[in-house]
C-alpha cells in the first residue's frame, strides 16, 4: 500500500496536521488533523512511496519500534482504523 498523494506533516502550536504538497495538492485540497501515531503512519507511507509502498505488516513493525509499550495487536488495530479513513478519503492505494 502507499499514499495516493505526497503529504507534508506540520506541527503548529501542538496541533499536528497533514496536507498534500507539490503537484499532489491539486488532487487533495483538505487538511488532515492527526495525532502522533497517525503522523508517524503518514511519514512512513510517504517514505515508502519511493519504493512502491509498504505492506501492512511492515508498517506495524515499523511502528512497534517507536511504540514498544503497546502490544502488536493494539498497534495493528489503531493502524488499520487510520488506514481505513485514508482509504475512504481516496488517499491510500492498496
Amino acid at each position: 500500500m502507499r499514499l495516493a498523494v505526497e503529504m507534508a506533516i506540520m506541527n503548529m502550536d501542538g496541533e499536528i496536521s497533514a496536507v498534500a504538497v507539490g503537484e499532489d495538492s491539486a488532487k487533495f485540497h483538505g487538511m488532515l488533523r492527526l495525532n502522533e501515531v497517525a503522523a508517524d503512519i503518514i511519514t512512513i507511507l510517504n517514505l515508502s512511496r519511493q519504493h512502491n509502498g509498504i505492506s501492512f505488516n511492515n508498517l506495524v513493525k515499523s511502528l512497534q519500534t517507536k511504540y514498544s509499550d503497546s502490544t502488536p495487536e493494539e498497534i495493528a488495530k489503531i493502524t488499520e482504523e487510520f488506514l481505513e479513513k485514508l482509504y475512504q478519503e481516496g488517499l491510500l492505494i492498496a
